[in-house]
């Protein structure tokens, strides 16, 4: 607790000593004012007592007073509202980092992800077209082989007409023909494995 203060002051002609908490110039301020107040208000009414300008004096300074403490709390009030809206704008900056850094994050995701899809696409597309060629190699030794074939019918139909299909020339030629026969069968099986094969491709593509 601070030391005890003692002031003489003089108020509306009237010298008093005060003695109080506070400053010595805080008295001295405190006085002014009210002495002030008494002059201003014995301008207005002259015929007024001392005594009655001072209660008129307290009144005043009381309204100011209540008035001011009013204004002290409106503006407590604002300031209470403007710390909760500070607050509430800080989450909301807080929550907006944090979801910028997620999408950041996200985003990184989807981009590794599009990347690794983009290997898987280009490595299927290599097999793709791998599978094509191996596919149209397929077609021409398909076409070869119907040739050989057709040839070896139309040499063992030869030589079963001139007679001498126990010939060793005819049986090699139906053992060529039946050969023949027997590839053409596998590279038809080949060929219907690769066109499942290269739709399963263009389905994962």
């Amino acid at each position: 607790m601070g030391e005890s203060s003692r002031v003489t002051v003089r108020i509306y002609g009237q010298e008093y000593t005060i003695a109080g908490g506070s400053t010595g110039e805080q008295i001295l301020l405190v006085a002014n004012h009210v002495d002030k107040m008494m002059q201003e208000l014995a301008e207005g009414a002259p015929t007024l007592p001392a005594s009655s300008l001072a209660v008129l004096t307290a009144v005043n300074i009381a309204n100011d007073y209540f008035d001011e403490r009013e204004r002290s709390e409106e503006l407590e009030s604002t300031i209470s509202d403007l710390k909760k809206d500070a607050n509430h704008y800080i989450q909301m900056w807080e929550d907006a980092k944090a979801s910028f850094k997620q999408y950041k994050e996200d985003a990184q995701n989807s981009i590794e992800q599009l990347q690794e899809l983009q290997r898987i696409y280009n490595m299927k597309n290599v097999e793709l077209n791998k599978a094509n060629e191996a596919l149209e190699d397929m077609k021409e030794r398909c076409e070869e082989l119907k040739a050989d074939l057709a040839e070896a019918k139309e040499q063992l139909a030869r030589s079963e007409e001139s007679k001498s299909a126990e010939s060793a020339g005819a049986k090699e030629l139906r053992d060529k023909y039946k050969e023949l026969e027997s590839s053409f069968f596998d590279i038809q099986m080949e060929n219907l494995q690769l066109k499942n094969d290269l739709d399963e491709l263009k389905k994962e593509i």
